[in-house]
């Protein structure tokens, strides 16, 4: 497709898709031509903003610029790093639980936890809760591309997601009422311009902070076991210097994304490469595809802990780059990390790996590794 249609229209979908790295990064920089706010094209209920008010990656300057700011200032990357002994600890417990086992479910026993229990630290939400927040993930991801038609399933998802919003809507005002040092506490107070978050932006943040954030590290941890299983050369070298676990995190963003695609909509006609697209027109912008795109990586279908990876598309690019990019690396790194220091071997199973068939989500729900402590 990047070859001979790298502007392609789905013909029972109408659904424009980009294959093309240099097409993707144009659309993901320019908002006023290509809009994140898919809402304003939907119809009912759908096509309002009390969902997505306060969800960066459905919202387009300004608002998006003022929202941004003011999360930015309580969402560092210092705020990330003071977290790292808290992530080694949790880290080091839940591999504590498996050891004995020789066995374990890299989905299910490390790589699901621990950024449940990371971000409900961050956010100040009772660790003893944690198990609600992985229910409400697994039910917001437990359906497959066929049952999007399935009234049943639609049903669970809309109230796994009322219930999530109700829950954080609940700490959200005992904070503006009795505000502590945590992030919800600190986005109820945080100011711009004389301008501060409103309730269902403060909400539905946290609620994007909490599913994406735990779903993008989630899936990229069981990723990295499975891509450097399947290149042992590359794993022994990571074994071997942990300076190159980072290359090896970044690389495999770049080899096996966990968000496949995104979407937008023309807010104008828009001319990219011989296409002439209408406004109103939805957009998919498949950075599975961006990330192998041959013009931009050399030998791009080769997994390299070397290659220069400053240009993939895993974290999004333009104004929507994943907030929690440092968050989710410092996850990454230290849940990877703790692996070498337990295990001198590990390794994927012949056990079938179970995939999420998820619309826009590529990684493992369930991935079974047999390994020998040290």
């Amino acid at each position: 497709m990047r070859l001979h249609h790298p502007v392609h229209r789905d013909r029972l979908t109408h659904v424009w898709t980009l294959y093309r790295h240099a097409d993707i990064t144009r659309a993901t920089a320019d908002p006023t031509a290509f809009s994140s706010e898919l809402w304003r094209h939907l119809p009912g209920e759908m096509g309002t903003d009390a969902l997505t008010a306060g969800n960066l990656t459905a919202m387009d300057p300004p608002r998006h610029r003022l929202v941004r700011d003011l999360v930015s200032r309580s969402f560092t990357a210092r705020a990330a790093a003071e977290l790292r002994p808290r992530i080694t600890a949790i880290a080091a417990e839940l591999i504590d639980a498996v050891v004995e086992r020789g066995e374990m479910d890299v989905v299910a026993d490390l790589s699901d936890p621990l950024p449940v229990l990371v971000i409900g630290d961050l956010l100040g939400l009772p660790r003893e809760e944690s198990e609600l927040f992985r229910d409400w993930a697994r039910r917001l991801l437990s359906f497959d591309k066929g049952d999007l038609t399935d009234e049943a399933v639609r049903k669970s998802v809309a109230d796994a997601q009322r219930e999530l919003l109700d829950y954080l809507k609940v700490h959200c005002r005992r904070r503006r009422a009795d505000p502590g040092e945590d992030l919800i506490s600190r986005l109820t107070q945080a100011e711009v311009g004389g301008e501060r978050l409103t309730e269902d932006e403060v909400v539905n943040f946290a609620n994007l902070l909490l599913l994406a954030g735990h779903v993008t590290t989630t899936l990229l941890l069981a990723n990295i076991v499975l891509t450097l299983d399947e290149h042992p050369a590359a794993a022994a070298e990571v074994r071997a210097d942990r300076s190159l676990v980072a290359g090896a995190v970044e690389e495999t963003l770049r080899y096996r994304p966990v968000i496949v695609s995104n979407m937008r909509v023309t807010t104008r006609a828009v001319t990219v490469g011989a296409d002439q697209l209408p406004a109103g027109q939805f957009v998919s912008l498949s950075f599975i595809s961006g990330n192998r795109d041959e013009r931009y990586f050399t030998d791009a279908d080769r997994f390299d802990i070397h290659r220069d990876t400053r240009r993939h598309l895993g974290f999004g690019h333009g104004i929507h780059y994943c907030l929690g990019a440092p968050l989710a690396r410092l996850e990454l790194a230290v849940a990877l990390g703790a692996l070498f220091d337990r295990f001198s071997r590990f390794e994927v199973t012949d056990a079938p790996v179970d995939y999420y068939d998820t619309p826009g989500v590529a990684g493992p729900r369930s991935l079974r590794v047999a390994f020998r402590p040290h």
